[in-house]
């Protein structure tokens, strides 16, 4: 899905998953989860991060998604674009691409680039919008101009 802050942790995450004994895994998503229930989006978007991929936990979209949606309602913009993602894909929600548009809109109005470039593709190939080539090109040239800062 989108490049974010968290898939970095999430891959040495990840990778110590393997090194921990499960016990320490589970204390390790438990803090995670915590901290996601007391309304931490960042930890929110990290946990349907770690559902998205099954990292430290048993992969589930529908989990992934649940806590995307927590942390998208709250503006954290990663996992907004990431809601989006689910919604056009149809993982763990109802496909909808009028809901997809919707949060990849408001990921890429805070300057998400992984927003954009898929605010573009849907454009591009008229995946739930008419296809609109010009739409297209601005939004990749907001992506190409913001990638670039």
């Amino acid at each position: 899905m989108s490049i974010s802050k968290f898939k970095g942790l999430c891959c040495v995450c990840a990778i110590a998953s393997f090194l921990l004994p499960l016990s320490a895994q589970e204390t390790s998503i438990q803090k995670w989860v915590a901290k996601a229930n007391r309304g931490d989006a960042q930890a929110q978007a990290y946990l349907g991060f770690c559902y998205e991929n099954g990292n430290g936990v048993v992969q589930s979209w529908s989990n992934a998604a649940r806590w995307y949606r927590k942390a998208a309602e709250q503006g954290e913009a990663n996992a907004q674009c990431d809601l989006g993602v689910c919604y056009g894909r149809g993982e763990g929600v109802q496909q909808s691409y009028d809901e997809a548009m919707k949060w990849f809109r408001k990921a890429a109005d805070q300057g998400n680039v992984t927003a954009m470039e898929n605010l573009a593709r849907y454009y591009e190939n008229g995946i739930g919008v008419k296809r609109s080539k010009i739409a297209a090109e601005i939004w990749y040239r907001k992506a190409f101009e913001k990638s670039e800062k």
